[in-house]
C-alpha cells in the first residue's frame, strides 16, 4: 500500500486550512463524493439536505472555537468545494444519528503507564475501524498554527480533527458510542471537540474542552500525556472517568464506566464484536508485566472471531457499504513524541513513523 501523504500547514487558521486544500485536493474530493453518496443512499440525504445540515455544524462550532470554522473555509477555498460539506465531513460522526441503524465502526483503543512500560515511557496506541472508502484517502496532518501547539492527526482528508498527539506530548484516541439518550440535536461535532482537546498546551485544558463541550450524543476518548493515560467516556448526560488497573487500560464501543449506569447501550446491539475485542486486551495487557512496542502489536494484531477481530476486516456478510477495516493502527509515546500509524490493517502494514 502507498506511504500515506503527510500535509503539512502553518499560519493562521485560515492559511492552514487553505494549504491543507491545496495539499491534499485529490484526497478531498473523493472524501466529499465518498461521503455524498453514502448519505444519498444510507440516510437518503440529498446535497441540499446535508448543506442544511452542515449550517447548524458551522453555527455550533463557531461559538464553540471560530477558528475551526476558518480553518475549514480555509479548506473548501483551497480545494474547491463547497464550505457545506467540509463542515458535514467534519460534523460526520453526528450525521449517522440521522439513521442510527446505520451506525457502524469499530475500535480498540489501548493505554500503558510507565511502570508497566520497558522503557518505563507512556504508550498509548489504537485500532480505528471504519469504512474501508476511506482507507486510500487518509492523511497525516500536521498543524502549526499561531498560538497553539503543533498537532499532528492521522484524519480523513478535509477533516481538521481526529486522533493525533500535540508537540506538548499530549495523545488522544476515539471510540464511538451509541446510548439510548442520544440525539441528533445541537452539539459540537466530536472530531472538533478533539481537535480542540490537542490544540490545548496542558492536560487539564484538553480534559476541561470535552466536559465543557455541547454534546447531544456519546463518544469515547481515551487521553495520554507524560505518566498519565485515562478514558474519558461521555454520554449526552454525564462523562465517566476509567483509570487504569496496575497501570493498563484499554477501550472498545460499549460503555463500562460508572456513570452510565442505567443508560441502554445501544451499539453493543449490533456490534457486539466490542466484548470480546474489549476482553481480549485487558487479558493481554494484564498477562504483560513489561510492555513494549511489539507486544502492544500483539493484541492491534490479534484475529479472534476473524474478521470482527481486534485487527479487523471486511465482513462479507454485509453489503459493500457497510464493510469496515482497521483504516489505520496508530502508536504514540507522549515522553518522545513518537508517532507512528499504518495504512491499513497491521496484520499486513508496517508502521510508519512520523516526526515533529
Amino acid at each position: 500500500m502507498d506511504r500515506i501523504q503527510v500535509v503539512s500547514v502553518e499560519g493562521s487558521s485560515y492559511e492552514c486550512g487553505y494549504q491543507h486544500g491545496e495539499q491534499a485536493e485529490k484526497h478531498i474530493k473523493h472524501n466529499i463524493d465518498f461521503y455524498l453518496g453514502w448519505w444519498q443512499r444510507n440516510l437518503d440525504m440529498d446535497k441540499k439536505a446535508v448543506c442544511q445540515y452542515a449550517e447548524k455544524v458551522l453555527a455550533t462550532t463557531k461559538g464553540f472555537d471560530s477558528g475551526l470554522v476558518d480553518e475549514m473555509r480555509g479548506v473548501a477555498d483551497a480545494a474547491g468545494a463547497d464550505i457545506e460539506a467540509i463542515a458535514a465531513m467534519n460534523g460526520r460522526y453526528e450525521l449517522a444519528w440521522a439513521s442510527p441503524a446505520q451506525l457502524m465502526g469499530g475500535c480498540t483503543s489501548i493505554g500503558v503507564t510507565p511502570r508497566r512500560s520497558e522503557t518505563g515511557d507512556t504508550m498509548l496506541a489504537q485500532n480505528w475501524d471504519y469504512r474501508i472508502g476511506v482507507t486510500d484517502s487518509c492523511i497525516v496532518l500536521k498543524v502549526k498554527r499561531d498560538g497553539a501547539p503543533t498537532v499532528m492527526l492521522h484524519t480523513e482528508a478535509g477533516i481538521i480533527g481526529h486522533k493525533g498527539m500535540n508537540e506538548k506530548g499530549l495523545g488522544l484516541m476515539i471510540n464511538a458510542m451509541v446510548s439510548d439518550r442520544d440525539r441528533l440535536s445541537e452539539s459540537v461535532p466530536f472530531l472538533l471537540v478533539c481537535r480542540k482537546m490537542l490544540d490545548s498546551p496542558r492536560f487539564s485544558d484538553a480534559v476541561k474542552v470535552l466536559l465543557n463541550a455541547e454534546r447531544s450524543l456519546s463518544y469515547n476518548v481515551m487521553l495520554a500525556g507524560e505518566g498519565v493515560v485515562v478514558d474519558l467516556e461521555a454520554h449526552p448526560d454525564d462523562v465517566s472517568f476509567i483509570y487504569p488497573v496496575d497501570g493498563v487500560l484499554s477501550h472498545t464501543n460499549h460503555f463500562v464506566g460508572e456513570r452510565a449506569l442505567g443508560i441502554k447501550d445501544n451499539f453493543v446491539l449490533t456490534e457486539s464484536n466490542s466484548l470480546h475485542r474489549y476482553i481480549i486486551a485487558n487479558e493481554k495487557l494484564a498477562s504483560t508485566r513489561h510492555h513494549s512496542f511489539e507486544s502492544i502489536k500483539e493484541i492491534l494484531t490479534n484475529h479472534f472471531d476473524h474478521p470482527l477481530s481486534i485487527c479487523h476486516h471486511p465482513n462479507p456478510e454485509n453489503n459493500k457499504d457497510h464493510w469496515e477495516e482497521t483504516v489505520s493502527s496508530v502508536f504514540m509515546v507522549p515522553e518522545k513524541r513518537l508517532f507512528m500509524c499504518t495504512a491499513g490493517p497491521p496484520c499486513c502494514n508496517n508502521y510508519e513513523t512520523f516526526s515533529f
